[in-house]
């Protein structure tokens, strides 16, 4: 399979609100409602793009098949006191899961963070039922460090998570 991971452009913003209804639809291991994705309009998703451009810790990339993005990959940094830190956040359309995309879109961010000054430590959030994300996140080195009851809620219920972090 030959796609491309790259930075995320402002011109990426239509094609990146399709991407978002389309695995708000996919899954329900995201924090993203379904009902927030059909609310993004082009012009919210490239404000966002554009401020990771600004940011010293802040990265956004997308895997690109034959121009149809498949995966989004984002470090979100924060600041003050907090601002060694960034936040992982990995999403693959379904129609790619078990394909190494995830992998790869991660080792990309984490490239990224240890060549970055700034960062020290990458945490993430993930549903405590999602396997396969946490087996993954763990062969990268992250250690779960909490878990948060009731962190997602559904129509029916809720959902716990677990907190991961990887020092750099």
């Amino acid at each position: 399979m030959n796609y491309v991971i790259d930075r995320a452009k402002i011109e990426d913003a239509k094609e990146i609100v399709r991407y978002l209804k389309d695995i708000s639809l996919e899954s329900d291991n995201l924090i993203m409602t379904k009902e927030q994705a059909d609310e993004m309009s082009e012009a919210d998703e490239g404000l966002i793009i554009d401020s990771y451009k600004y940011s010293k810790t802040s990265l956004m990339l997308v895997a690109k098949l034959e121009g149809e993005i498949i995966s989004l990959g984002s470090l979100k940094g924060n600041t003050g006191r907090a601002s060694h830190r960034v936040t992982l956040g990995v999403t693959v359309k379904k129609d790619y899961w078990n394909k190494g995309i995830g992998r790869e879109m991660i080792d990309s961010l984490l490239r990224y963070a240890a060549g970055n000054e700034y960062i020290e430590i990458v945490d993430l959030t993930v549903k405590s039922d999602n396997y396969g994300a946490i087996s993954l996140y763990e062969r990268f080195g992250f250690e779960k460090i909490g878990y948060y009851e009731n962190y997602f809620k559904y129509e029916n219920g809720y959902g716990d998570a677990i907190l991961m972090n990887l020092y750099l």
